[in-house]
């Protein structure tokens, strides 16, 4: 951005300089009189032709020796050429012409003159003016005024640009900031415009998931902590043995809920927090499927749910390896299975594929489906649907937001349709392959 910012400003004002500087110079030679030779020098010069043409005194020396002893005695500043010493150029031209001819410099002026009927060329230094006219000192200030305004035409929108965000950084963390700054391509802003947004983005998403994970944690620990007080108060009373047993395993139950809601936390602000930087490896062939089938197995041995549906991988990526940061692709398998698992009959497909440049899992069950206005809500944080109480139950809505987050960490997407052939729900999640392995 200062590179850019740099090169439109200084060509900016060079090319208003040259277009200010050749108008204003056009304009001052229109406005000015051209500058005449004074009456007194033509003067002089018509006397020394009288004297070079009938000298006073007998001739012992040059033309030229004579006429330059004759300025020396006047203690001028003169030199006399013969017009071969002098280059072709219009100068000579005007010089042949017979009248005198001036040119001003910064230090002096110098006047030019052919006496007439002779090769001698008379140039004559005088002291430079010492002020020039009133037209220079008003073009002068116009100049200068040309390029305060060429230099403010430039500033401004930028200017303009950094208010829209200053405007913006006060709106940040309220409520109303769901706004963006909206510049455009050309500005010189732009860059700092879409890291401003992407920033806003971010808190906004933080803000929305602090205020659901306060709602979460409220709701989640109310339940569990009314069932323990409602224990303690009947394990006080004069209940037999096996009825304080039964309340201690209900308060072992409540207190492993809880702990699994306080861990599950953990993992989703650790996924809040962590930073967009994979650290990205290529797995073998197969190493996907092999993942798949480890993760199934696990399932089976934990044995979590009271019945597990029967699980087919169908691995089409076992000849092709497959770039991603795998610990976290770990979690997405994970918690897509565990979905799968907690919500299928009878049936669960795993397929792994790679099509149009990019990886693709696909996870299908038989349950009850999402409908299409679940579709996209789905994957927010805490989030259950309620379809069915009793399996809704035994999660806590945040492992589809998690395979979210990762996913978009991939550049990917995950979606969910109905199952073309199970009739459940289908959620397919695609990330794209590195250029080497795309084709």
């Amino acid at each position: 951005m200062l590179g850019r910012a740099f090169f439109t400003l200084y060509l900016f004002v060079v090319l208003a300089i040259l277009g200010a500087g050749w108008g204003l110079d056009r304009l001052y030679l229109s406005l000015a009189s051209p500058e005449q030779p004074d009456p007194l020098n033509r003067a002089f010069f018509t006397l020394l032709e009288a004297g070079v043409r009938s000298p006073a005194e007998p001739v012992t020396e040059s033309p030229r020796d004579r006429l330059q002893r004759q300025l020396d005695e006047l203690q001028l500043a003169a030199r006399v050429y013969q017009l071969s010493d002098l280059a072709d150029s219009t100068l000579k031209q005007e010089i042949m012409a017979g009248e005198p001819v001036m040119l001003s410099a910064e230090q002096q002026r110098q006047v030019y003159y052919r006496l007439s009927d002779s090769p001698w060329v008379v140039q004559l230094l005088l002291p430079a003016e010492p002020e020039r006219d009133g037209w220079y000192r008003v073009l002068l200030l116009l100049f200068y005024l040309l390029l305060a305004l060429v230099i403010y035409l430039w500033i401004w929108p930028l200017v303009r640009d950094l208010r829209s965000l200053q405007k913006q950084a006060r709106l940040i963390g309220r409520a109303d900031a769901g706004m963006r700054v909206r510049l455009s391509h050309r500005s010189a802003v732009y860059s700092l415009s879409r890291e401003f947004n992407r920033m806003q983005q971010r808190i906004d998403e933080l803000l929305a998931s602090y205020r659901e994970m306060t709602y979460a944690v409220s709701h989640e620990l109310r339940t569990p902590l009314a069932r323990m007080k409602f224990a303690l108060e009947l394990a006080r009373g004069d209940a037999s043995a096996a009825q304080r047993q039964n309340q201690l395993d209900n308060l072992r139950t409540d207190v492993a809920q809880m702990d699994a809601l306080i861990n599950q936390l953990l993992n989703y602000a650790g996924f809040e927090t962590q930073t967009q930087a994979l650290t990205l490896q290529r797995g073998a062939p197969g190493a996907l499927g092999a993942l798949a089938e480890g993760l199934i197995e696990g399932l089976t041995s934990r044995g979590t749910l009271p019945a597990l549906p029967n699980f087919t991988v169908r691995d089409n990526l076992a000849q092709r390896p497959v770039h991603g940061e795998w610990n976290l692709l770990e979690r997405v398998m994970q918690n897509l299975l565990g979905n799968a698992a907690k919500y299928a009959n009878s049936k669960v497909l795993v397929t792994l594929d790679f099509e149009s440049g990019c990886y693709r899992i696909s996870v299908e069950d038989d349950g009850p489906g999402i409908s299409e206005a679940d579709a996209e809500r789905v994957f927010d944080s805490f989030v259950r649907l309620h379809q069915e109480p009793t399996r809704d139950s035994q999660g806590f809505g945040l492992g589809l937001a998690i395979v979210k987050r990762i996913i978009d960490w991939h550049a990917g997407s995950v979606v969910v349709s109905k199952s073309p052939s199970l009739g459940g729900a289908c959620f397919t999640v695609c990330w794209p392959a590195p250029d080497e392995d795309a084709s």
